[in-house]
């Protein structure tokens, strides 16, 4: 027993390197098992990275989760902003994504589009421009981020002291403040 440990003394550091590589690589390409959110099953989904376009409004789970960088969790958050707010008018607005950074978007903006759509989605959200100084109380409240109240305090400000001319204009609006704006500038115009 001791004459094995002193042929294998010499060869720890080699045997650990070893022993480490089988391990991340293991944790790499193993396949990987998610819950699919429709049918409330488990789904083997092997991460391969595909090199067709892929339509970002149109997008299943699983298709989002084709694209290098998403996970379960970010094909979750880009699903629930196309729910929430309506389909994207650019494939930068992916950005605004909770989780999609500029890091992950360069690497996957070569590999997604987004499809022209109608002006009104079938949940009745603007899929167009809307003019913020014309626009009613209800058409500002389909605005990602706004609300009937603050839908409310854009037309009061707009009443009070003239129209918008530019978008650091809505800083002013009580309520609204950068990362609102951020959100709704895709959808207005002057």
């Amino acid at each position: 027993m001791e004459k094995f440990f002193e042929k294998i003394k010499n060869r720890i550091p080699l045997i650990l390197i070893i022993l480490i590589f089988i391990m991340v690589s293991g944790s790499i390409f193993q396949e990987k098992f998610f819950k699919n959110e429709n049918d409330k099953e488990m789904v083997s989904v092997r991460r391969e990275y595909g090199s067709q376009l892929i339509d970002i409004n149109l997008a299943t789970y699983e298709e989002l989760m084709s694209l290098s960088g998403i996970g379960p969790t970010k094909a979750k958050e880009i699903i629930k902003y196309r729910e929430e707010i309506g389909n994207f008018r650019t494939i930068e607005e992916l950005m605004n994504v909770s989780g999609i950074g500029e890091a992950t978007f360069q690497k996957i903006k070569d590999r997604i589009i987004v499809s022209n759509n109608n002006d009104i989605n079938t949940q009745g959200e603007i899929n167009r421009k809307i003019n913020i100084n014309f626009s009613s109380v209800d058409e500002l409240d389909n605005l990602p981020g706004i609300g009937p109240t603050k839908a409310q305090e854009i037309v009061n400000y707009r009443e009070r002291y003239g129209e918008f001319k530019s978008y650091d204009d809505l800083l002013n609006v009580n309520g609204i403040g950068p990362k609102t704006l951020e959100k709704i500038k895709p959808y207005i115009e002057f």
